[in-house]
């Protein structure tokens, strides 16, 4: 019984604010910088080379900066706590493109940490029987035996996600050169052809 009442004491403090919505949403006028984010990564992520990423929401206050924000997931531990942390670094312009006021308006996003990729991978052709066609760029961590782990999607032409999941799985089966570290991250490519 305790516990439920403390559970309805809890769900009673969440602030109550409008859901999010991207509609006449002007784009940030100040993000967190570079030292801002690195003095944030999770340290144990940070010393594994590990990617990660943490959506939060929050509501937009009168001067264009964030409050009440929570974390609504994350995607290794420590991540959505550094996504609290620089929350406050986040300012967008208290105007619409529409001339409405921002202040108020609820907004969700997702904040990720990811270190540069040191290597480039010799590019992977595929070639794809349901005909799609593309290049996908990951972001990767190598392991000890040289294989892949840690995939971070970082570019995609065009944007589609049945070109990534097709490219994904031909990414994690590459491997490193014998030259390179494990824990480091390297680029990989892949390219899509029609298979014909």
């Amino acid at each position: 019984m305790p516990a439920l009442v403390i559970a309805l004491m809890l769900q009673a403090a969440a602030p109550q604010r409008p859901p999010p919505s991207t509609a006449d949403m002007p784009g940030w006028s100040k993000t967190p910088g570079a030292e801002e984010m690195t003095k944030a990564y999770p340290p144990e992520a940070l010393a594994a080379n590990l990617a990660g990423s943490a959506t939060i929401e929050c509501t937009v206050d009168a001067g264009g900066g964030l409050k009440d924000c929570v974390s609504l997931s994350e995607t290794g531990p420590g991540f959505g706590a550094a996504a609290l942390a620089v929350s406050g670094r986040f300012q967008m312009p208290t105007k619409a493109p529409s001339g409405a006021a921002t202040a108020g308006r609820t907004v969700r996003f997702p904040i990720q940490w990811l270190n540069p990729a040191k290597a480039k991978l010799p590019a992977i052709v595929i070639y794809d029987d349901e005909g799609r066609v593309g290049n996908v760029g990951f972001n990767c961590r190598v392991r000890d035996d040289r294989s892949l782990d840690n995939c971070v999607l970082v570019d995609s032409r065009p944007r589609s996600p049945n070109l990534v999941a097709a490219a994904g799985p031909a990414a994690l089966r590459a491997k490193a050169s014998s030259g390179t570290r494990p824990g480091a991250r390297v680029m990989v490519q892949v390219e899509l052809r029609a298979n014909r």
